[in-house]
């Protein structure tokens, strides 16, 4: 008992340090947890930016009319274990349909020239979809496949610029972790300063180590704990917010995951580990602070 109540001597003492170190290690904390949630999201984005395209692939001339279907099983069966695929066929007749949307004069001009337009209109089959870079070769030895065609390269700057954005979030966790830890090594630091006094006296009566470090390790638990619980509830209602706004910008940054109240869960828990480890990191510090100066005296 005497040690909690030790423990809570800057609380008393200085309380407006904890309670701004506490608010300082949340938001922080929500940071830390609004970034790792960015970069996390962000791989998944560049993953199927870089595997997903539309390839096409163009039959050629001599191919008959009765050997089409032939060709797109063919299609299907080499690319059977990606699902999600949409393969389909498109002749001259399909494609000036697909054309009279958008473009009804040219679709005209295309449907004037009769049975020409099969020779002037190729036929392809079109695949979209998740594909790995082993599927155009594949589809490309297909006896028939006269060209293929893919738009793979289409998000290359896009795929750049999120891939570099997740290097600066990267960093940005680091910084800010660094930070919060410096920041509360610091306080615990002030904290056994508060308790110096207490702490010789316990030392003069004989108490380990264990004893001595503990008044420092629950300050800077509890401003820990007091830290992450202001981090959790502002991811739970903050941070909710901001990734559903995040999410609903573009239809590519729909594949972020969504928040979870893990995440917030781990936020405090983190809160609580920092903050004890401040706690160790200062007691031995200011116990070694204090054995130097001991020693300095003595000498």
């Amino acid at each position: 008992m005497y040690l909690l109540k030790l423990a809570f001597r800057p609380w008393r003492m200085a309380p407006f340090s904890q309670i701004f170190s506490a608010i300082a290690v949340g938001v922080l904390l929500l940071m830390v947890g609004f970034l790792f949630w960015m970069q996390q999201g962000l791989k998944s984005v560049v993953l199927r930016l870089q595997n997903e395209q539309v390839v096409t692939a163009y039959l050629d001339h001599s191919v008959l009319s009765q050997d089409e279907a032939k060709i797109l099983d063919a299609v299907r069966s080499v690319l059977d274990p990606h699902p999600g695929l949409e393969i389909k066929l498109v002749d001259a007749s399909q494609f000036v349909q697909t054309v009279k949307k958008q473009y009804p004069d040219l679709a005209r001009e295309l449907e004037d020239l009769g049975q020409e337009m099969n020779l002037v209109i190729p036929r392809y089959v079109s695949i979209s979809g998740l594909l790995p870079s082993s599927a155009l070769e594949k589809v490309k030895a297909i006896p028939g496949i006269e060209s293929i065609e893919s738009s793979k390269d289409r998000y290359h700057h896009i795929v750049g610029a999120f891939s570099a954005l997740r290097w600066v979030a990267r960093l940005l966790i680091v910084g800010v972790a660094l930070a919060l830890l410096t920041g509360l090594i610091q306080l615990s630091r002030m904290n056994a300063y508060l308790h110096k006094d207490a702490l010789t006296l316990l030392r003069f009566w004989g108490a380990g180590a264990r004893t001595l470090a503990s008044p420092g390790v629950i300050s800077g638990a509890f401003v820990g704990i007091l830290g992450g619980t202001i981090a959790w509830s502002g991811w739970m209602t903050v941070g909710v917010g901001l990734t559903k706004h995040i999410r609903s910008l573009s239809i590519m940054l729909k594949s972020m995951p969504q928040v979870h109240s893990s995440l917030a869960l781990t936020l405090f828990l983190i809160g609580g580990g920092v903050g004890v480890l401040a706690g160790i990191f200062g007691t031995f510090w200011g116990s070694l602070t204090s054995n130097q100066l001991n020693q300095e005296g003595l000498g």
